[in-house]
């Protein structure tokens, strides 16, 4: 007997990349007309053909996921093309962490294939851009859609992050920045609520590094459930406060996720011990 797919659940699909990103995100799911699930989430709040969206779609041991402009796009396309040294750096290092995990990914801009590591890629301007990740090998297809929900949930938030990492941020007058958008009809910022460059910078290193304390191992989903899912604190290797003005940040290098517990560990000296230093005590601890 046919087996029908089990449907994704749009909700916590995307409220788990809404607490990821920073980016508070909508979501609905379905089936196409081979029967392979797909989720789609948007940035809340975006008219959809002046936005955007990532489709995930699940087929047999393979998840596809896309980033769709909407059909009007084109200035929301143009300030990803001018995105800052940073948010480069970050979606560079995004997409060589999926590659070492075995997807490919593969870029299109002004509709030529390229590659995201050639310095030719930012300098033009960008009228279309598309964006694809397959990953093959996985063990989907489980009867209760759970284990396939928590596969597709690792990748898209790695995907997600590599799109917020470009996204246009502007610094409004209250200090709080924002996300430029393009609503429906006129260049309208949309506003996020409390959306810093260092939640870009989180779900940036969450992306590489995983949500698993680096020193102890700790997850909190593991332990504790899907309340706990995304819960750990980021933790910046060199002090902020001896951060120059012009230093470029390696989020592989500079950010580490950490429990609370080791991560109050780590500032109880100045300056905060290193990793290696809180791995040693954790190996002599009785």
């Amino acid at each position: 007997m046919e087996r029908i797919p089990m449907p994704l659940d749009p909700v916590s699909f995307a409220a788990f990349l809404t607490e990821e990103t920073g980016l508070p995100f909508v979501g609905r799911s379905g089936l196409d007309a081979e029967k392979n699930r797909w989720i789609l989430v948007e940035p809340e709040g975006h008219a959809g053909s002046h936005g955007f969206s990532i489709r995930t779609t699940l087929k047999w041991r393979r998840l596809d996921i896309a980033f769709e402009p909407g059909r009007f796009a084109g200035e929301l396309l143009e300030g990803m093309s001018e995105a800052d040294a940073d948010g480069r750096g970050l979606f560079e290092s995004i997409i060589s962490e999926c590659n070492n995990l075995g997807a490919t990914v593969s870029l299109r801009i002004n509709g030529v294939d390229a590659d995201y590591r050639a310095s030719a890629v930012w300098p033009i301007r960008w009228a279309r851009f598309g964006m694809t990740l397959s990953r093959g090998n996985l063990e989907l297809g489980a009867e209760d859609g759970a284990q396939d929900e928590g596969i597709a949930r690792e990748w898209a938030v790695r995907f997600a992050a590599a799109v917020v990492a470009l996204l246009p941020l502007e610094r409004a007058d209250t200090g709080e920045p924002d996300i430029a958008g393009y609503p429906e009809g006129s260049l309208i910022r949309v506003e996020v609520n409390r959306y810093e460059r260092d939640r870009r910078n989180r779900s940036a290193a969450l992306a590489i590094h995983g949500r698993a304390c680096k020193a102890c191992g700790m997850n909190f989903e593991q332990a504790y459930g899907a309340i706990a899912a995304g819960f750990i604190e980021v933790h910046h290797t060199t002090p902020v406060s001896e951060l120059g003005a012009d230093y470029r940040l390696d989020v592989r290098r500079d950010l580490i996720p950490l429990c609370p517990n080791c991560h109050a560990v780590v500032h109880r000296r100045s300056p905060p011990l290193s990793l290696d230093e809180l791995a040693a005590i954790l190996g002599a601890a009785p």
